[in-house]
């Protein structure tokens, strides 16, 4: 124990010839010594200027008014959000979790430290992450957690270490913080090894704050341990050290525990005067707890020096005894409120680390058997892709075979017929058999059957023909018809073609039938009507239909006749029916006759 006394002796001596050599060079507790600071772009300057503005006036305000410092330094961490100022974020989510501490919210206190690690992390500073964990491990002192103190420590310990260049300010409050938590628990012979560390690592270079913290639990060590006068001597130097720094809750603790020392010593004239002195420093402190036993120090030394005071100190004591046992009730409490919604908070976490295991096997799962799903439609989509380009080509195939049949059957009924008559007569005409005044009536029937052969063959090759499938050019198709068959005979020929309908795409089987059905009604107009009847043609559209309609003026037919009965009508309907749709052919309201087809486009 001599030996402890004597390195607090020497330590505590070249501190002090370090602070009185410089007092200007104090490192904050919130400094960041391991680097240099970093200058932000010159367009964000003002706002991280504002950052590090809010930072200073809540530091200032700390252990003033901790209202003030919280809302300044919360003030800090939004604009750092805002802005994107990594940095001024994690410095001030590491001073809200300090002004949560402080202010007995240790539940809040230790979540922004936690936050605070991630960000300290992510920013790259070392000893502000070491900070966090210290705080939360002076968090876990505060709701009686003394292992998880602790851990914290160690671990805030360690991360120190890594910090360069290392600085033994942080690993004498590391060691400090230790040896107090084992001290509040009632352990201080666990509480000697991390002092005595403390003490050893004490250099110029440690910060007053610090060295005060550290001898102000030294001597509680040594008082513990029945060295009254080594704690006396510790504490001396502890309030020469504070006086000389400037430190007034310093001062109220050392002359606190010197008067209650003293006094145990048998020096209540000494004791009385620390006892005052303290008094005053705890009011200006607001301390209510060592008021209380301030006044209990007081009201023993007047007894001691028997002065009538001493009754009236010991009643104010009570007085201040009951209020503060009332309030420790209340802290009591609240601080087991504390940690029964601590133990929730893991309860709840452990749940939601379950449930976040749970759901990542089922996104595994799910993935298993998207990609199943995937592998099994795309196999199936091959397949079907393979099916349906079978089903197209023998689709085409069959297109083929029918188009190279129609085709036949066109040329074999239409042009073939024709060609076998024109053959049959220049033969005839060849042989002589023909009377000189027959001939030229003969040749000039084989030229209008070949020009008929000539005009087929066009039809059949407009049908086969793709690029015709619009209803322009069917419509410039029975134009060219009607007027290649009726103009010469006299007839009069009009068209009506409705707008919308003029750009409607046709299929090659609809324009066809339609062009068959409309030279069938055309060619009962040559055989039934008067030279000078007038034919209307209209073609128009009635939704999914189109509609043809081909009338004439002519005189009805006479009573009798059954001219609906003709073959000619007969193939208009089946040819409309062909295509799903159905044909009319009557008398017109006005005379004449009409003939009305309505197909599907489609």
């Amino acid at each position: 124990m001599c030996y402890l006394l004597l390195m607090a002796l020497a330590l505590l001596w070249g501190t002090l010839q370090g602070q009185s050599a410089r007092p200007s060079q104090l490192p904050s507790v919130f400094s960041r010594p391991d680097s240099v600071p970093r200058q932000p772009p010159r367009a964000a300057l003002p706002d991280t200027a504002r950052v590090r503005g809010y930072l200073a006036r809540g530091k200032q305000m700390r252990y003033t008014n901790i209202d003030s410092a919280l809302r300044f330094d919360r003030q800090a961490l939004a604009l750092s959000r805002r802005i994107g100022f990594r940095e001024g974020q994690a410095r001030a989510q590491h001073a809200v979790a300090n002004d949560l501490y402080n202010a007995g919210s240790y539940v809040a206190a230790g979540q922004a430290y936690e936050a605070a690690v991630h960000l300290t992390r992510r920013a790259g500073l070392c000893d502000q992450e070491a900070g966090a964990y210290n705080g939360m491990g002076l968090v876990a002192q505060a709701l009686g957690n003394v292992q998880g103190a602790i851990e914290y420590f160690n671990r805030a310990r360690a991360r120190y270490a890594q910090c360069k260049p290392v600085n033994p300010r942080y690993e004498v409050l590391v060691l400090t913080n230790i040896g107090n938590t084992y001290m509040q628990t009632g352990q201080p012979a666990r509480a000697e090894r991390p002092l005595r560390q403390a003490l050893a690592r004490v250099t110029p270079a440690v910060d007053a704050a610090a060295v005060l913290n550290l001898l102000d639990l030294v001597g509680m060590l040594q008082q513990h341990q029945q060295h009254l006068d080594s704690a006396v001597a510790t504490w001396r130097h502890e309030l020469a050290l504070a006086n000389r720094v400037g430190n007034r809750r310093a001062q109220s603790f050392a002359t606190a525990n010197l008067a209650s020392a003293t006094l145990a010593q048998g020096q209540p004239r000494v004791a009385l005067a620390y006892a005052q002195q303290a008094m005053r420093l705890a009011r200006q402190l607001g301390n209510f707890s060592q008021i209380t036993d301030n006044t209990l120090v007081l009201a023993r030394a007047m007894h001691a020096l028997g002065q009538p005071a001493a009754f009236d100190t010991l009643s104010r004591f009570l007085v201040l005894q009951d209020t503060l046992m009332g309030r420790a009730r209340t802290e009591a409490v609240a601080q087991a409120q504390a940690r029964f919604n601590v133990a929730e908070q893991h309860a709840r976490i452990r749940t939601l680390e379950q449930q976040r295991r749970i759901i990542e096997l089922q996104r595994a799962q799910q993935t298993l058997r998207t990609r199943v799903a995937v592998g099994v439609g795309l196999l199936l989509l091959a397949l079907g892709l393979g099916l349906g380009w079978w089903v197209y080509r023998r689709r085409q195939q069959r297109r083929e075979a029918a188009l190279r049949r129609q085709l036949a059957a066109d040329l074999h009924d239409d042009v073939g017929t024709l060609l076998t008559q024109i053959a049959l007569q220049t033969d005839l005409l060849q042989e002589g058999l023909a009377s000189p005044e027959e001939q030229p009536l003969q040749w000039a029937e084989v030229a209008g059957r070949s020009r008929l052969a000539v005009r087929q063959l066009n039809d059949v090759v407009w049908g086969l023909d793709a690029q015709n499938d619009t209803v322009p050019d069917l419509l410039n198709r029975l134009r060219d018809y009607a007027h290649e068959v009726l103009v010469p005979s006299g007839r009069d020929v009009r068209f009506v073609a409705d707008p919308p309908a003029s750009g409607t795409p046709l299929s090659a089987a609809v324009r066809r039938q339609l062009y068959l059905i409309y030279k069938e009604a055309l060619h009962n107009i040559l055989k039934h009507t008067a030279d000078t009847a007038t034919v209307t043609v209209t073609l128009h559209r009635q939704g999914p239909l189109l509609v043809l309609e081909v009338v004439n003026d002519g005189p009805l037919v006479p009573p009798g006749t059954e001219r609906a009965s003709g073959h000619g009508l007969r193939n208009i309907r089946t040819r409309a029916q062909a295509l799903g749709g159905h044909a009319t052919a009557e008398a017109a309201p006005n005379g004449g006759f009409a003939v009305r087809v309505q197909v599907p486009l489609t």
